[in-house]
């Protein structure tokens, strides 16, 4: 019984995992500077009611501590990743591109 108890929580552990990262798609990529206009870009997403968010890729080692908010320091290394939802993707995108539009000069993003 304890068995069958461990692997439903197991189970559910890994469900809970894939669901959270199921249905996002990473639009832009940048460390440092780029980080930083990365975080311009997501506020300008959010405030056009595009569902995104920021991410930082820390090393799993690194734990939850540290968030994409420290992760945004012009002297990072740090990847800084702009998600969208996978339903908000193309309207995320024309808003990028009137984003860039908009604000000549910028540096580009991977």
């Amino acid at each position: 019984m304890g068995g069958l108890a461990l692997l439903l929580v197991a189970v559910a552990v890994i469900y809970f995992i894939y669901r959270q990262s199921a249905g996002w798609r990473t639009l832009k990529v940048g460390t440092g500077p780029q980080a930083e206009e990365l975080e311009a870009k997501y506020a300008f997403l959010k405030q056009n009611q595009v569902k995104c968010r920021l991410k930082a890729d820390t090393p799993a080692a690194m734990g939850a501590v540290h968030t994409a908010a420290a992760a945004v320091d012009s002297h990072s290394h740090e990847r800084v990743k702009l998600e969208v939802h996978q339903k908000d993707l193309d309207r995320a995108e024309q808003l990028l591109q009137q984003f860039e539009e908009e604000r000549p000069g910028t540096s580009p993003v991977l």
